[in-house]
Parts: C-alpha cells; sequence; structure tokens
C-alpha cells in the first residue's frame, strides 16, 4: 500500500486505539450492552430487531448489571477478568436508547462511583458509546450526558446518505422521513465534539442509490472517515451484487475525481480484504461468542445484543447468565459459554468458504447464524455475492489510486473469471485484470 494510503488507514487503527485499547490486542477491551429499552421511535425496514415494544430496564436492575462486572473481574471469572477485559466499552442500545437517557446517566455515576470507590482501573479505562437515531438528540438531558462524559462518551447519530436514500428506510411509527432531524443532530454533534466519522449500511432495499447516498455523506459533513458495510441477512441476489459493484465504482470515481483519496478512509475498500485466509487463522469474525456481553432489560445475559429476545426472531434466546446468578453458572447456561468459546473459523465454515480466494474481510454475526439456523456454529453465507462485488470494487478502487500516484504497488485481483463475469461482465473484468497488472507502465 502507498504511504498516503496507509497512513490513512492506520491512523484509524491508532484512533481506535487510544479510545477502546491497544489496536494490536495487547490490552484487551471488551464491549459491554446495556439494553435500556426495546422501544423506539422508528421503524427501520432493514432493522434486525423483530420485537420491538414495551419494556425498559430500572435503575436497580441497572445497578446490579454494573455490580456483576466488577465482582466477575474481582473473581478473575473466565468471561470477565483483568486480561479479557482490561478496559470496558459500556454500549447503551436499544430500541433507541436516549428514550432511557435519564437511566443512563444514573448509571454512568454509579459505575464511576463504584470504580473510584474500589480504586478499580475502570476508572480510567473505560469508554461510553450510543447509537442514537438522532430524534431525541435536542433532549436538555441528552445534552448534559454528553457534557457530562466529554472526552468519554461517543454518540453516533445513524445518517443514511442522502434524504431521499435515508427516509426511504428510516421512517417514524407514523411513516414520516427522519432525515432532517437526523442530519441537524449529525452537524450539531459534529460542531460541538467534533465528530469526524459516520456508518452507512447498505441493504438491498437501498444499494441502488448507495453510491449517491455515500457521497452525500461525505461532501454535507465533510468527512474524512467512512464506514459501510452490507447487511448478513437474507435477501442479497447476484443481480443486487452488479448493482453494489457499479455503484461502489460510481462512488470510487468520484473519490478520484475530487481527489478525497488522499484525505479519506472508506472501509468497504479496506486494502486488507479480498485475499485468501491462511489455515493457521482460526478465530471468528464475530465477537458474539465470548468477546462481548450483553444485559437485557430484566438483567439476563447474553454474548451479545443480537442473541436477545428484542432481536432474535422466534427462536428460543440464548442467555448465558442473568444478575442474579452470574455467567455460566446455572448448568445450561455453562454449556453454552463451553460451546461458543469452542467455535472457530473452521467449524462453523462451508468447505467453499474454507477454500475461498477472497475469504478475508468476509463477515457473518454469530447470532444471526443462531437465528436462521439453529447453531451459531453454522455460518450464514447470504453475503457471498456482496463480497464478490465489493472485492471487484476494491480493485477497480485502489488500483486507480496506486497508478494515479506512480506507485508500482497493485492490489492483486483474487476474484476468478467465473465469478467475477457475471457480476461485472467481460469487458469489465478485462480491464480489472489490467489494472491490476503489476509491473506495467503507470
Amino acid at each position: 500500500m502507498t504511504k498516503f494510503l496507509r497512513r490513512y488507514h492506520d491512523n484509524f487503527a491508532d484512533d481506535y486505539g487510544r479510545m477502546y485499547g491497544s489496536y494490536d490486542g495487547s490490552i484487551r477491551c471488551m464491549n459491554v450492552s446495556f439494553i435500556v429499552t426495546h422501544e423506539c421511535n422508528l421503524r427501520c425496514s432493514y432493522c434486525y430487531e423483530h420485537n420491538k415494544g414495551g419494556g425498559e430496564m430500572d435503575l436497580d436492575t441497572a445497578k446490579k448489571c454494573v455490580d456483576l462486572l466488577f465482582k466477575m473481574d474481582r473473581e478473575n471469572h473466565p468471561y470477565i477478568n483483568p486480561q479479557k477485559a482490561h478496559g470496558l466499552i459500556l454500549d447503551f442500545i436499544g430500541g433507541e436508547p436516549l428514550l432511557k437517557i435519564d437511566l443512563i446517566t444514573e448509571t454512568m455515576r454509579y459505575f464511576r462511583d463504584r470504580a473510584l470507590e474500589l480504586g478499580h482501573r475502570w476508572a480510567t479505562q473505560y469508554m461510553v458509546s450510543m447509537t442514537t437515531n438522532g430524534m431525541l438528540y435536542d433532549d436538555p438531558a441528552v445534552q448534559n450526558f454528553l457534557r457530562e462524559n466529554k472526552g468519554r462518551a461517543t454518540l453516533t447519530v445513524t445518517v443514511d446518505g442522502d434524504k431521499q436514500t435515508h427516509d426511504r428506510c428510516r421512517r417514524t411509527c407514523d411513516g414520516q422521513g427522519s432525515y432532517d432531524r437526523a442530519a441537524a443532530a449529525f452537524q450539531d454533534l459534529q460542531q460541538k465534539f467534533g465528530h469526524s466519522g459516520s456508518k452507512f449500511t447498505i441493504a438491498p432495499a437501498n444499494v441502488d442509490t448507495c453510491a449517491a447516498a455515500c457521497r452525500h455523506i461525505m461532501e454535507e459533513f465533510d468527512l474524512k472517515v467512512l464506514h459501510c458495510n452490507c447487511v448478513y441477512e437474507e435477501g442479497w441476489t447476484e443481480e443486487l451484487a452488479k448493482t453494489l459493484y457499479f455503484q461502489l465504482r460510481e462512488f470510487a470515481d468520484w473519490l478520484l475525481e475530487t481527489e478525497r483519496y488522499r484525505e479519506c478512509y472508506v472501509s468497504i475498500f479496506n486494502p486488507d480484504h479480498g485475499k485468501p485466509q491462511p489455515e493457521t487463522n482460526t478465530q471468528n469474525w464475530c465477537g458474539g461468542t465470548g468477546s462481548m456481553l450483553a444485559f437485557d432489560i430484566d438483567g439476563v445475559c447474553y454474548p451479545c445484543l443480537r442473541y436477545a429476545p428484542l432481536s432474535i426472531g422466534n427462536r428460543e434466546p440464548y442467555r448465558i447468565g442473568d444478575v442474579e446468578h452470574g455467567i455460566a453458572v446455572l448448568p445450561e447456561d455453562a454449556r453454552r459459554v463451553a460451546f461458543l468459546d469452542s467455535i472457530t473459523r473452521q467449524s462453523q465454515s462451508p468447505e467453499q468458504c474454507l477454500r475461498c480466494p477472497i475469504a478475508a474481510g468476509c463477515g457473518w454475526c454469530s447470532a444471526y447464524n443462531y437465528e436462521y439456523t439453529g447453531s451459531p456454529n453454522k455460518r450464514v453465507t447470504f453475503i457471498c455475492p456482496t463480497h464478490k462485488a465489493r472485492t471487484l470494487a476494491t480493485a477497480y478502487y485502489l488500483n486507480n489510486v496506486y497508478r494515479r500516484e506512480g506507485s508500482g504497488e497493485r492490489y492483486a485481483l483474487h476474484v476468478p473469471r467465473e465469478w467475477a463475469e457475471p457480476i461485472v461482465g467481460k469487458a469489465e473484468y478485462e480491464m480489472l485484470v489490467k489494472l491490476a497488472g503489476e509491473g506495467e507502465d503507470t
């Protein structure tokens, strides 16, 4: 990778490391989610939360959750301990978390008080994270929370592109679009707290406008970092993969023509993805097999919020404990924790995934595996067409960048012809092969 591209890739890694612990894994940081409410004031078309409705966490339950974290750490519990959770990311989620901003405020005060009282490392080794739709951003209680937790709290307002694309997928309960309020919240957050990145979710419902959506986000908010990924759920087809490729190519052309590629990082064009995976890599893509923890409104513990009743659809929720007993204490909870700990990339993946020449960067959700197949150890592969498309688009983007910069470096095109041509066509594939040719004159 050329120096300027690597610089922005590494700068993002460094920023992440400073906020959440060492990026190279020498200091481990665990994500702990508090599902503070099952209610939401939007009805987004691609939302994985199937069972929105009444129900909220109370302060007594929240305090018990906090107490359990400190107790497990003190006892060097296999799930929470100083090695695995040197730091914590306290993630408050719903539904819409800002519906319960008073509870979140009091929970964080209790957490800090306990950490100081115990002389615990978490008094300094923690961050607060929330993602919001922005509808309640102007609430004085929300603004007070941000001021009280400045430097420790990161609030992300979801803006899914331009107004047309956003409002198509993200509507209020009475069917109104939510873009105007979300965009205003994003801009205010940016001005007050220097927010400089965003995330755009690509789904079958918005893939046909994702180029304009991504371009709008970066132009409107002058962003330097844009995270975008395709949803893992069922619905992707080869035809939609074709749409994705040409949309990403259009977005890449804009980055090149405006020379924004010099100062921007777009995660879907990650230079480390789209390559073979070594057999020695056994790591699960997802943290939902023991690297995360979620407390539901009633204090029941799950490996990730997507295993909880709010999200899991018609499956039995995949609990691993509760605030009264602890984690992996009851026999069935212990069995599930042990099973999750045994899952590897190899154990859950079909043979074609293990042999895939572009396996690096192809992700999955362990909880969705469970929701769809009945086991977190059986990998769902609906995003396969989109991973091929984004890898081809990455080759187009990066190799054009390298050539513009006069670099001899190339992003190797590992996508086989028989996979590529149904998505991009013969002529386009030949162009990508030529663009990736090493040793050619630039």
